[in-house]
């Protein structure tokens, strides 16, 4: 499988190269085979001039399972976005829209937002219809980053539960600054003072006192 850099660079490659592309599919079908399953695609249609009528289409899901996923997939089935949750709308969805149809080019950028009481942090591509025009649709490709419920509030922000979550899963911290768009001494640095906070000794006692309070906290809900 691609990476989401790799796929990210094809995707923009195919965009500029072709001279036009009547439907979103003419875009993104020939590398929907090569999306692991931390991405996942949609198409926005922005035909409409209010962007609440916008019409939201998921194309492929993330290809894990799990139970975080399965509740927030249920607030976003195929709709117009007026019938999707309003602050993922206002804040997840509509601005990056607008701002990709008013350059009419590619975007890459980092959202990270509250859902369903889960701290989301995913890595998202856009890119509109190639047109003269208006552009009718968006093509959006995201690959998640971090999903934290609330109950595992540590006392930290959404940084370092991005962090928490990546340490847990054995990333190192120069893999997690790409990951969270990052600087490797920012990483460094907020691990340093999670160590102080926990009364860890090094990197390997930071991560098991991390795994030990998540257990704790899963078996006294």
């Amino acid at each position: 499988m691609a990476t989401f850099n790799s796929l990210c660079h094809q995707l923009i490659d195919h965009w500029v190269s072709s001279a036009s592309f009547e439907n979103p599919e003419d875009l993104y079908q020939p590398f929907i085979g090569d999306l692991s399953i931390k991405m996942a695609l949609s198409v926005v249609e922005t035909a409409a001039s209010d962007p609440y009528d916008w019409h939201f289409k998921r194309v492929r899901n993330f290809g894990y399972n799990s139970k975080i996923l399965q509740v927030m997939l249920a607030e976003l089935p195929n709709s117009v976005l007026r019938d999707l949750d309003r602050p993922f709308v206002d804040q997840a969805i509509i601005p990056g829209m607008q701002r990709v149809l008013e350059s009419k080019r590619p975007t890459i950028d980092m959202v990270k937002i509250r859902f369903v009481g889960v701290r989301v942090g995913y890595e998202r591509l856009i890119l509109p219809q190639k047109t003269d025009g208006v552009p009718q649709w968006c093509v959006s490709l995201a690959e998640g980053r971090f999903a934290i419920p609330s109950h595992q509030e540590l006392k930290t922000d959404l940084t370092d539960e991005g962090i928490i979550q990546l340490l847990i899963e054995g990333h190192t911290a120069k893999e997690i600054a790409d990951m969270l768009n990052l600087s490797p001494r920012t990483i460094e640095h907020r691990i340093d003072k999670m160590k102080t906070r926990f009364g860890a000794k090094n990197l390997v006692h930071l991560v098991a006192k991390l795994v030990g309070t998540q257990v704790d906290r899963r078996e006294t809900q």
